[in-house]
């Protein structure tokens, strides 16, 4: 977790992004965990996870990702066997090395760079192969992006 956004609001924010198509996050983590709850537990947000799945091992394990961010920018990212990531910008000649890891069938990564440290925040699509993400950078909110498996 960075900051003050916990995994709570990271799923909020997913499903903020995905059903109404805008993300408030200085909203979010001014929220109590009471309208926390309240939003978890509500007939939309409980249809919208039924609509997600657990990322797993050997989905992830020696994959092959192409990364879209909220900006257009594109990138390869590869998920190793070792759980090793690296994300390479298309347009940037510096790669971004870090893990990746699965935890409660969400997937997490953690990038650096020589200036910056990244995490990226994504559950799996139950249908299809395209995946939000969420872009925090050096422990602040940064934006969106999406992955899509290269086959």
């Amino acid at each position: 977790m960075f900051g003050q956004i916990t995994e709570a609001d990271k799923l909020i924010l997913l499903y903020q992004l995905e059903t109404k198509g805008s993300l408030e996050p200085d909203v979010i983590t001014d929220m109590t965990d009471e309208e926390i709850r309240f939003i978890c537990t509500s007939g939309e947000y409980i249809l919208w996870e039924s609509t997600k799945r657990d990322f797993d091992y050997l989905e992830l394990s020696n994959s092959h990702w192409l990364e879209t961010n909220y900006r257009g920018e594109a990138a390869k990212l590869d998920c190793l066997k070792t759980r090793s990531a690296v994300l390479s910008p298309l347009m940037v000649a510096q790669p971004y090395y870090g893990e990746w890891h699965i935890h409660n069938g969400i997937l997490r990564m953690s990038m650096t760079s020589q200036t910056h440290d990244f995490e990226l925040f994504s559950m799996a699509n139950d249908s299809g192969n395209i995946h939000s993400l969420l872009l925090f950078k050096d422990q602040k909110f940064k934006g969106t992006a999406n992955i899509t498996l290269m086959r």
